[in-house]
């Protein structure tokens, strides 16, 4: 049977990264990548493996590339502190890696918990690969939403697994905060050069942003947190632009 490192990227996560931890223990080695977290972190991965690697962070597209040299396995479950791998989920993961010679990687639905809710608005059903071959590709070069670029074959597997991005307001806020701040970033790694007619079009887009989050893809089924998300993600792509201007304009690479 094939073996499979579940690599584990964390930063303060003391709140929650033994449930995320217990439920990847059938994985043949736990590797723990950490941004030198302040609280209980370590402490509490220290339960689970004594694999532990630790790198200041700058952004999630390094981050992740500096993770790929760290697990002894061929296969990788890429794993974050907010993710949950139920018991059937890690048994079809076991059985699958390296029984199909043509494979290289395999995706996996989520399913998302917002503030306390399972939703079921289209927005939210979408699949990442999260299984693949260490020697098969590599992560994407962004600063963040840096995904992973597989060079071989993907099959989906069929078992989902929950994701709890957003288990409070503040913590949504946090993390919208530092991705706009990322993206503004990026936007200036690659030379890009803000027009007046950009920024108008970011405003602009606000609305049309809201509708198709809350009608077309259906957030509506959410209730009041499909709501309230919908309107917290309108502004995105004009706090970028705004992080774009306030920010340094050389930014360094």
């Amino acid at each position: 049977m094939a073996k499979i490192s579940a690599v584990v990227m964390v930063y303060n996560e003391e709140a929650q990264i033994r449930q995320c931890l217990d439920t990847v223990k059938w994985a043949d080695e736990i590797v723990i990548c950490d941004s030198f977290s302040t609280d209980g972190t370590v402490a509490i991965a220290r339960e689970y493996t004594d694999k532990i690697f630790q790198r200041k962070f700058d952004n999630f597209g390094d981050q992740k590339k500096w993770t790929l040299d760290k697990p002894a396995h061929e296969w990788v479950l890429f794993v974050e502190a907010d993710e949950r791998f139920s018991k059937e989920l890690g048994e079809e993961i076991r059985s699958r890696i390296g029984s199909e010679a043509d494979v290289d990687g395999y995706r996996i639905w989520f399913r998302n918990h917002c503030f306390g809710r399972l939703m079921q608005g289209d927005i939210w059903r979408f699949k990442k690969l999260k299984v693949y071959r260490k020697e098969k590709g590599s992560w994407e070069d962004r600063r963040v939403h840096a995904n992973f670029i597989l060079r071989g074959e993907s099959r989906d597997l069929v078992q989902p697994l929950d994701h709890y991005p957003y288990p409070t307001l503040g913590i949504y806020l946090m993390k919208l905060n530092r991705s706009t701040r990322l993206e503004a970033e990026e936007l200036r790694r690659r030379g890009y050069r803000l027009t007046l007619l950009d920024f108008c079009k970011s405003i602009a887009w606000i609305p049309m942003t809201f509708w198709r989050s809350y009608v077309t893809w259906k957030g509506y089924r959410d209730g009041r947190q499909g709501l309230l998300l919908a309107f917290l993600t309108a502004p995105y792509n004009f706090m970028v632009k705004v992080k774009y201007l306030t920010g340094r304009p050389h930014a360094a690479s």
